[in-house]
């Protein structure tokens, strides 16, 4: 089981402003990255990837040997109208 980290500032100001329905969302991302977070989207080559979940996403990076999943970012879906 992998450990969940916030990566950076920018990231726990983005956590922090969620509503509570989001902050429910990030935290089905967080069961799911725990277990198998390589199933996430690669962006480009390494061990960068991406999450889409309900109104979220999450651009993370993954450490093998320490098992750790670092959260860089979590951005919302712009609002369909």
């Amino acid at each position: 089981m992998y450990t969940i980290l916030i990566g950076d500032d920018d990231a726990e100001r983005q956590i922090a402003d969620l509503s509570d329905d989001e902050i429910d969302a990030l935290l089905e991302v967080y069961d799911v990255l725990r277990l198998t977070p390589d199933n996430g989207r690669k962006l480009g080559s390494g061990n960068m990837l991406v999450w889409d979940h309900r109104t979220l996403q999450v651009i993370y990076f993954v450490l093998e040997p320490q098992g750790e999943v670092v959260i860089l970012r979590v951005n919302r879906f712009p609002e369909l109208t």
